[in-house]
């Protein structure tokens, strides 16, 4: 336990935890060179939480193992953009049409409460929309689409991420966010889909922008 009376992480979770952060928020980009001794200095730690850390980072898709010549960033790839922005116009909408009709007062105080607080920073942006959306997701009460929303949303970070330095886009974001947010407290399924569409496509739109 810690200090504090929480349990204490371990060094595999710190070493997973801090390599996805850091992947997730472009710290380190797309098709970058990892060295595992390097890793190791880098953050006070043995050999065996780092490799353990990026064995589970490969399973995510978030790295590349290549035998005998090391480990990169897996690149990003506009297929799996479009493929990801197909499988999301075709699940979230549908789900914020769940959570008009089903969300609870608790769910619609929490979402005030993440569109009030400012974020500072990447890393606390990227976190705020992560709780956004799952709390609209858990606020559908259907678990497993909950659980395959979270699946697509861990896969969108990067490109998120890379959306984010268009400078004009957070401010785009948080307008749709408030739509969003304003359809689902009135219980309107076919608008609060339709929020949740618009948003995608400006998603899509400002990342095709700003990679074209």
């Amino acid at each position: 336990m810690s200090a504090r009376g929480r349990p204490a992480i371990s060094r595999n979770e710190q070493a997973y935890r801090r390599l996805k952060g850091d992947i997730l928020a472009l710290r380190l980009r797309p098709g970058d060179a990892l060295n595992e001794a390097a890793l190791c200095a880098e953050f006070g730690i043995g050999r065996t939480p780092v490799n353990k850390a990026l064995h589970r980072l490969m399973h995510e898709g978030l790295v590349r193992i290549l035998p005998r010549k090391g480990v990169l960033v897996q690149p990003l790839s506009m297929d799996e953009f479009a493929h990801l922005i197909e499988v999301r116009r075709l699940t979230e909408p549908p789900c914020a049409a769940l959570a008009a009709g089903r969300i609870g007062e608790d769910d619609l105080a929490d979402l005030d409460a993440l569109l009030a607080a400012p974020a500072a920073g990447l890393d606390a942006v990227l976190e705020s929309d992560r709780r956004f959306h799952e709390t609209i997701a858990r606020a559908s009460r259907n678990a497993v689409l909950a659980e395959v929303l979270s699946g697509l949303h861990g896969r969108s970070v990067r490109f998120w991420a890379l959306s984010l330095a268009t400078g004009h886009h957070l401010a785009e974001v948080a307008e749709e966010h408030a739509a969003i947010l304003r359809a689902l407290r009135r219980r309107r399924p076919e608008d609060a889909a339709a929020a949740m569409a618009a948003h995608i496509d400006s998603f899509a739109r400002t990342l095709a922008s700003r990679l074209g």
